[in-house]
């Protein structure tokens, strides 16, 4: 008998029957009848050739035969019923893949989209890198750094990246300096997030400012490490203004300068080319599309939270 042959049913029947070593208790738990439970038992002998039970009066005895099958049996099933499982947690569960950087405004989107589909339980796996190879990597959708617009295929934009400077309100009281115009800067450690000091570099000279030195101050490997040094009033920060949305709205961080940097880059939503993408994946891929809808060009405004940081007496 193949494997496409094997009459799973009553194979089911028979684990109940020999675990209850009685027709009538298997019938309550199938849910079935006691007729139709000895009926169930009957055509598998059939189809096997041999007996599994000898029905004695009032009790039920396994053959040779039925002793040997029934271990395999239950192995067979309860591996069937953890592949079942499996494949639920398949459907439901999503590994998503994303820079360190963008942890705390992640955390957020994450937190609301479960608030919305606490069916789908999302594991984050939070890394240095800025990109994803779905070819030797165990994720369903990741959020990558790059070009934006997209270059790749199965990429979708999120948000530009928008550089601006960012410090602790209580960082101009404790210099005592203004922080008005961007040569102000001398007087101010400055926070950098890479050992080429890059963001800096590309502020200071899109805004001319003279006689900042972009090499000067303290190195973190992170944008996150350099953000949250920023918010301790360690000194002064670039950041994406995306990222920080909500601590520049509470005024835990603030926006000295309104001039904002557009680098070209920014963060975008990758799907797996070379598979069908998970149900889960596809829907917190739309969903998070959805809030975030980009415009063709970058649109330079106001920075959210804006604050002028004023001499401090």
């Amino acid at each position: 008998m193949t494997p496409r042959q094997l009459p799973l049913y009553g194979l089911q029947v028979f684990e109940v029957a020999a675990r209850h070593m009685s027709f009538t208790l298997a019938a309550d738990e199938l849910c079935l009848t006691q007729g139709a439970v000895s009926k169930q038992i009957a055509q598998l002998e059939q189809q096997l050739g041999y007996p599994l039970f000898h029905r004695q009066v009032r009790r039920l005895v396994l053959t040779s035969e039925g002793e040997a099958l029934l271990p395999y049996v239950t192995r067979a099933l309860a591996t069937l019923g953890k592949g079942v499982e499996a494949a639920r947690l398949a459907r439901d569960h999503l590994r998503l893949k994303a820079p360190s950087c963008i942890s705390r405004w992640l955390l957020r989107e994450i937190m609301q989209f479960r608030k919305e589909h606490p069916e789908i339980e999302v594991e984050v796996t939070s890394v240095h890198e800025h990109d994803v190879d779905f070819a030797k990597e165990p994720f369903d959708l990741a959020i990558v750094f790059g070009p934006v617009p997209a270059r790749q295929p199965r990429q979708t934009a999120l948000f530009r990246e928008q550089l601006t400077p960012v410090c602790a309100p209580a960082l101009l009281e404790s210099f005592g300096h203004s922080l008005n115009e961007p040569e102000d800067l001398v007087r101010f450690p400055l926070l950098h997030a890479s050992r080429d000091r890059r963001d800096w570099t590309l502020w200071l000279k899109s805004v001319g400012a003279k006689g900042v030195n972009p090499a000067s101050g303290q190195l973190f490997d992170t944008l996150d490490l350099a953000m949250n040094a920023a918010q301790q009033g360690f000194g002064v920060s670039m950041a994406d203004v995306v990222l920080l949305e909500e601590e520049l709205k509470r005024g835990t961080v603030i926006t000295p300068f309104a001039q904002t940097l557009f680098t070209g880059n920014g963060y975008l939503l990758a799907l797996p080319a070379a598979r069908r993408t998970a149900e889960a994946a596809q829907l917190l891929h739309d969903w998070l599309a959805a809030r975030h809808p980009l415009s063709d060009e970058p649109q330079p405004g106001p920075v959210p939270g804006e604050t002028s940081a004023q001499a401090m007496p």
